[in-house]
């Protein structure tokens, strides 16, 4: 049972280094991740491919968007390599820059965290991946614009005629940021997701299916693909995000580090509370990123809102 509300789409993140000796990852596959850093022209692109269900009509029109997406490298480990991702974005004449999501790989990572949401509860599950399937391979998980987690997968990176690419196993994952304001016919996707290197930069490939988990039910609505396209560009407005992550990238990378290893005194389920005596998360991540305080502050600050299992 989890101490604490509940709360839709607010995870907490849980990872814990490995207790084995690591071999050393490839070269290959640190240079293939590092590559995806850099200032990039996105087009993000879904379309629902077939219905499943009875009676469900597969949706409405395809999604698109473009967007001006910075990726700037925030660790550099020889076992985890982190990449944050920020967006530059223009209205009325004026630009701004907006935390976006983050990918923090790991090599050899034996703690995945499984999203378990299901009747409008946003729930965490830790999985122990056994020594020998995690051998060879990385997580990558993927956090949400405050460093809470969205997802995390596990694959290899392959090598070979010409290209280099990784591919996650199968991993559910809440409803994504274009749909979970507008739709609560589903609960979450199952997704396998492929990073693949372009001579222009890379893509980001989604096979999805959608499903219901709810009063005892659980049934696949519609499949899903996505192809998120980045190619480098020059833009002079990239110095912006650049500049941005100068200024903040040490509150912020307290603020992961607490997900990363507050989860270690959690039990095996999870999640978090949205507020707390009246006083919302959201506005304390806008706190901690005006005062920038240190490490220690960090977590005073974030701990109340962590809701654990016994």
């Amino acid at each position: 049972m989890l101490c604490g509300v509940m709360q839709r789409h607010i995870p907490l993140i849980l990872l814990a280094s490995a207790s084995f000796a690591l071999a050393a990852a490839p070269e290959a596959d640190r240079q293939a991740i590092l590559a995806m850093a850099g200032n990039f022209k996105v087009t993000f692109d879904f379309q629902e491919t077939a219905a499943i269900a009875q009676n469900y009509p597969t949706t409405s029109k395809p999604y698109h968007e473009e967007a001006l997406e910075v990726v700037r490298v925030a660790e550099d480990s020889p076992e985890r390599i982190t990449l944050q991702h920020l967006l530059v974005v223009e209205k009325a004449g004026k630009s701004r820059v907006i935390k976006h999501w983050a990918q923090v790989w790991t090599w050899e990572d034996t703690r995945i965290l499984d999203y378990a949401g299901s009747d409008g509860h946003d729930v965490w599950l830790r999985h122990v991946v056994a020594e020998d399937q995690a051998k060879g391979r990385w997580s990558q998980l993927v956090t949400s614009v405050d460093d809470t987690p969205r997802y995390e997968g596990i694959g290899r990176w392959v090598h070979e005629f010409g290209e280099s690419s990784w591919t996650s196993e199968p991993t559910r994952r809440p409803l994504p940021r274009r749909e979970y304001e507008k739709r609560d016919d589903y609960d979450y996707l199952i997704a396998s997701n492929r990073h693949t290197l372009t001579p222009n930069g890379w893509v980001h490939s989604q096979d999805n299916r959608k499903v219901v988990d709810r009063d005892g039910k659980k049934f696949i609505i519609a499949h899903e693909i996505g192809l998120n396209r980045y190619t480098r560009t020059d833009d002079a407005l990239a110095n912006q995000a650049s500049d941005w992550w100068q200024e903040n990238a040490a509150v912020w990378n307290s603020i992961r580090n607490f997900w990363i290893t507050a989860g270690e005194q959690a039990g095996p389920e999870f999640s978090f509370l949205t507020t707390l005596d009246g006083t919302g998360l959201s506005k304390k991540f806008d706190e901690l990123e005006k005062t920038k305080p240190e490490p220690e502050a960090v977590i005073k600050t974030l701990a109340p809102y962590l809701a654990t299992s016994h």
